[in-house]
C-alpha cells in the first residue's frame, strides 16, 4: 500500500470518526428540540442542535471509554440512593441546632482513566453527602467537603467503584492526600 493510500484512509478514518459522534449528537439534539417545540420550528432548531452538536464534540470529545448499558440500571439506583442520602444529610445539618460542620478542602487521587470516567466520578461526587468537586490537577481531585472529618474517601471509592463498573473497567480504589 503506497503512503498516498494510507493517508488517504487515515484522512477518511479521522472523518468518519468525527461524523458519526456529530450526527449522533445532532439526531438526539433534534429529537429533544421536537420533543421540547412540540415538532415546530425547525428552521431554528436543526441549525441551532448542529451547532450543539459540534460545539459539544469540541469541548467534550468522543471518549474511548463507553459506558456498559447493561450496567446502567445497578448504577441508576445507586445514584437515586446517594441522592437521598445527600439530601438528607444536608436537611439534617441544616435543621440541628449545632450545625455540625468542619468545612475544607480534601485532595484525592482518583485511580479511574483520564476521559469520560473521570469526568464522571467529578460530576457524581456533587451528589455524594456534603461534598462538590472543585477542580482536577495534576491527577489529584480536589473537594470542597462540608465535614471534612466524614469518611469522604470511602463515599468517593465507593463512587468510583460504582463507575469503574459502569464502564466496565478494573481499578484500585482512590489514594487520599492530604486535608486542608
Amino acid at each position: 500500500m503506497s503512503t498516498r493510500s494510507t493517508h488517504e484512509l487515515t484522512d477518511r478514518s479521522r472523518i468518519w470518526g468525527t461524523l458519526g459522534p456529530l450526527a449522533l449528537r445532532g439526531l438526539l439534539l433534534c429529537g429533544l428540540w421536537a420533543v421540547l417545540a412540540d415538532g415546530e420550528g425547525w428552521g431554528f432548531g436543526v441549525p441551532v442542535a448542529l451547532g450543539a452538536a459540534w460545539l459539544s464534540l469540541r469541548l467534550a470529545p468522543p471518549s474511548a471509554h463507553r459506558i456498559r448499558l447493561l450496567a446502567l440500571p445497578r448504577f441508576a439506583g445507586w445514584f437515586l440512593w446517594q441522592s437521598l442520602r445527600a439530601g438528607w444529610d444536608v436537611a439534617r445539618r441544616t435543621l440541628h441546632p449545632a450545625l455540625p460542620l468542619d468545612p475544607g478542602m480534601v485532595r484525592l487521587r482518583p485511580a479511574l482513566p483520564v476521559g469520560a470516567p473521570t469526568w464522571w466520578l467529578m460530576l457524581v461526587i456533587s451528589l455524594l453527602p456534603g461534598t462538590l468537586s472543585v477542580r482536577m490537577a495534576a491527577g489529584t481531585l480536589e473537594l470542597h467537603c462540608l465535614d471534612t472529618g466524614g469518611d469522604v474517601a470511602g463515599d468517593v471509592a465507593q463512587a468510583e467503584s460504582e463507575l469503574a463498573r459502569l464502564f466496565g473497567l478494573q481499578v484500585d480504589c482512590v489514594k487520599s492526600e492530604s486535608p486542608e
